[in-house]
């Protein structure tokens, strides 16, 4: 598996969309930095919008990784070499996860930086922030980005095995990113009798890169405690890797 495992690596870094990628983080993180009039202690704890973005990054990246086999017919080859496909599957989930750590990692340090450069002092990493300091809270922040990494790529793996188009599933995973969880919040507070069952659903699961750092706020929109989405996201992943792989399995060449 680790000689596989090499190999992906070395076919994703000789792609050029993964350095599209980074480029679009820092230019987001930037229009954040730049499009409101002030920077506040929420921007610099969310990370100038790092969490948004790298999941708009790596559903893009990593369904465009996995359907490329596909479209450059070196599926074939691929699965000749490798006797067992829960192996290629895993091989490029994994590649995708250290990217996207890695993504999180350059995520940090511009945090940093742009808060010197643009802040300086004016807000210390010591001050308080919704009853913890600022620098706890974008740590808090990074690993619920972390975890709903995890969550949107294996949903995104098991959308490209299921729908074969890459436009599609981009379109799909944003959707749901981004609008998804706004429609379960506004059915929640349509219909509460519905909370019990819908506070549940996979649209909630987005609330984790927030919800850690400031669980009293959020948790009266997700109705989850911490404890609770975190492993409801982690269930999620486990269902989402297994009826990718099987829709992966059955796919024809």
């Amino acid at each position: 598996m680790k000689n596989n495992l090499v190999q992906e690596f070395y076919k994703f870094k000789h792609q050029r969309i993964p350095l599209y990628g980074v480029i679009t983080l820092l230019v987001l993180m930037l229009y954040s930095a730049f499009s409101g009039t002030k920077i506040s202690k929420t921007t610099i704890a969310q990370g100038f919008g790092v969490g948004q973005w790298i999941v708009l990054i790596i559903i893009t990246v990593g369904s465009t990784f996995f359907e490329m086999e596909y479209e450059n017919n070196t599926i074939v080859a691929l699965l000749y070499k490798n006797s067992s496909k829960v192996k290629i599957y895993l091989n490029k989930f994994l590649v995708i996860i250290l990217y996207g750590t890695a993504l999180v990692i350059i995520g940090i340090v511009m945090t940093f930086l742009f808060k010197a450069l643009l802040v300086g002092k004016q807000f210390r990493w010591t001050a308080s922030y919704q009853q913890t300091s600022l620098l706890n809270a974008l740590l808090l922040n990074l690993v619920g980005i972390f975890i709903y990494l995890l969550f949107i790529e294996s949903l995104a793996f098991l959308l490209i095995s299921w729908i074969k188009n890459n436009a599609a599933v981009i379109g799909i995973g944003l959707g749901i990113s981004f609008l998804g969880a706004s429609l379960s919040s506004v059915i929640m507070s349509d219909f509460p009798g519905l909370i019990p069952l819908m506070k549940w659903n996979p649209f909630n699961m987005i609330y984790v890169m927030n919800q850690l750092a400031v669980p009293k706020k959020f948790i009266k929109i997700s109705y989850l405690t911490n404890s609770q989405i975190i492993t409801c996201n982690i269930i999620y992943i486990i269902i989402f890797m297994i009826l990718g792989y099987l829709l992966f399995k059955k796919r024809r060449v």
